[in-house]
């Protein structure tokens, strides 16, 4: 969408003041504030918001990797596959060979189907100084995409890395539910559970799955729970009612079955 990829572009100049969640103004924050909103609102998966403050985070100071790196993956997770190679492109002319980036690029790449060019930057990746649990989630995604083994090991490297924490089991488990493969995303999202049990969107994840399994009743269950803890996620309370749309018509083709018969 070349709206929202234009919003990527930075500007060099913006008022002194800017507005806050409550309404007020205050004085221009610096990167380290902006990157900490764009990781909270990843972690609650408004892809939306992370990428804007990404994005604010890199006019404040362009040498942040991580807000580059996040805004290739919100760009992913919004479907502009695109936009994300393009992004990495512009990136990696800044920091070429970088290990995040270039995991990043390869899963553009594999999501546009680009499986080699996906590979090949997997590899840099993995080649290049240092490591991090994103590029094995970033290598795993690839392994999978093109049918090979071992994904999963893959998947389990990345949290065994030193910087690795429970959310990094909830990106293990939107990758395989991209994939359509929800029963493995569950089994990480309760490993997520068993240690962030108090994030709401743990749960939401994984009503997602369950009703993607067609269980709706914990499907329910969860999204219920995803609201006492954040009762004001609209997010949950717009996927129960689509649970309670599919309940609708699946009960009406059971009773069309009954009445026009085998």
């Amino acid at each position: 969408m070349p709206g929202r990829f234009a919003n990527l572009e930075f500007h060099e100049e913006r008022n002194g003041e800017e507005t806050t969640r409550g309404g007020q103004t205050s004085a221009l924050l610096d990167e380290h504030h902006y990157l900490a909103a764009a990781h909270e609102e990843y972690h609650w998966g408004r892809f939306e918001k992370a990428l804007r403050f990404y994005t604010r985070c890199l006019e404040q100071n362009r040498a942040m990797v991580p807000a580059w790196v996040g805004q290739v993956q919100m760009l992913v997770q919004l479907g502009e596959y695109h936009e994300a190679r393009l992004w990495s492109d512009k990136a990696l002319e800044l920091f070429r060979d970088n290990g995040d980036l270039l995991a990043a690029k390869a899963q553009a790449c594999v999501r546009l189907k680009d499986h080699a060019a996906a590979m090949v930057c997997s590899d840099g990746s993995m080649q290049a100084p240092g490591s991090s649990p994103w590029r094995w989630q970033a290598r795993g995604e690839v392994l999978l995409a093109r049918g090979r083994e071992h994904f999963d090991a893959c998947f389990r490297k990345s949290l065994d890395e030193p910087a690795a924490d429970w959310f990094d089991r909830v990106v293990i488990a939107r990758i395989y539910r991209h994939y359509r493969k929800a029963s493995n995303a569950l089994y990480y999202l309760r490993e997520a559970i068993q240690l962030e049990p108090a994030c709401g969107y743990v749960w939401f994840e994984m009503g997602h799955c369950q009703a993607a399994l067609g269980l709706t009743g914990p499907a329910r269950s969860s999204y219920d729970r995803c609201l006492e803890l954040r009762g004001d996620y609209g997010e949950a309370r717009e996927a129960l009612a689509a649970l309670d749309r599919m309940s609708f018509f699946t009960w009406l083709r059971r009773i069309l079955r009954l009445r026009i018969g085998p």
